[in-house]
């Protein structure tokens, strides 16, 4: 069976993910749902093999791995071993090393260390994958250089690859369509939530932007241009992921995204 397209990013559900038997009964509402597929690492109080037993008695696979920069680089040799098992070519680091944000010096290192670390990975096929937030648009001084345009140019893309995520882009001040079509060839998959402006019912100034995660279709963002970019670029896998659901279900949030998906197109 092909791989599904549509993916999910469990910390959407954290909530309900805090003992190893409420990951396993998540997994089944997951699946219900309709997800076939979703993007994990290491499970507190499970083995990757017992992880992998569930998954596989549900029909389930994984779309990539995750771990944070540290961990991989502490542990290359277990992290290749748990993506041969899960059957998959990609690690994502959820977010650079706090210490590292800071300055361009930061970056700089931060960069250094993946570009080591994927090159390690590349000899088992693996590439290591960074996922941004806003905090990469952030500039440094007046027409100074930003984080983002520090990762496209120092990253090698024979060892290290994009997971953008279309929310955090948007946020940051970026064109969705354009910096998909700026991945050409460093992307094999993408993180997709909604952005959506909230109403502004707790503020006395126009100029206020209360920004908010969302759904896939409940917000701003274009979604038939987003899916006919990435597919155009050979990216064929839309891992959902939300922040927070504010005064909904994360279940039910999750499952919006995932029927809305599905109605643009893409196989569950």
């Amino acid at each position: 069976m092909a791989k599904a397209e549509i993916s999910l990013q469990p910390y959407s559900i954290r909530e309900y993910l805090k003992t190893p038997e409420q990951w396993k009964d998540s997994m089944r509402k997951v699946r219900e749902i309709g997800y076939r597929s979703v993007q994990i690492g290491r499970v507190a109080g499970l083995t990757p093999q017992e992880t992998k037993d569930h998954l596989d008695s549900l029909g389930m696979e994984l779309s990539t791995y995750c771990g944070d920069l540290f961990s991989i680089r502490d542990d290359i040799d277990g992290f290749i071993k748990e993506c041969k098992l899960f059957d998959v070519d990609e690690i994502m680091i959820g977010t650079m090393p706090a210490e590292f944000r800071v300055d361009r010096e930061g970056y700089e290192k931060a960069i250094a260390l993946m570009n080591e670390v994927g090159k390690q990975l590349s000899q088992a096929g693996i590439y290591l994958a960074y996922h941004n937030h806003a905090q990469e648009f952030r500039r440094w001084g007046l027409n100074g250089v930003r984080g983002i345009d520090l990762l496209f140019d120092e990253l090698n893309p024979d060892y290290v690859h994009f997971m953008l995520d279309t929310h955090w882009v948007q946020s940051g001040g970026g064109d969705v369509i354009e910096y998909i079509k700026k991945c050409k060839g460093r992307m094999q998959y993408i993180h997709v939530k909604d952005y959506r402006i909230a109403p502004i019912n707790y503020h006395t100034w126009f100029g206020a932007t209360p920004k908010e995660f969302a759904e896939i279709g409940e917000g701003n963002l274009p979604w038939p241009e987003i899916i006919e970019t990435c597919k155009a670029q050979g990216i064929n896998i839309f891992i959902v992921e939300q922040d927070n659901t504010y005064l909904r279900n994360s279940f039910d949030a999750v499952e919006i995204s995932f029927n809305n998906l599905v109605k643009y197109g893409l196989k569950a």
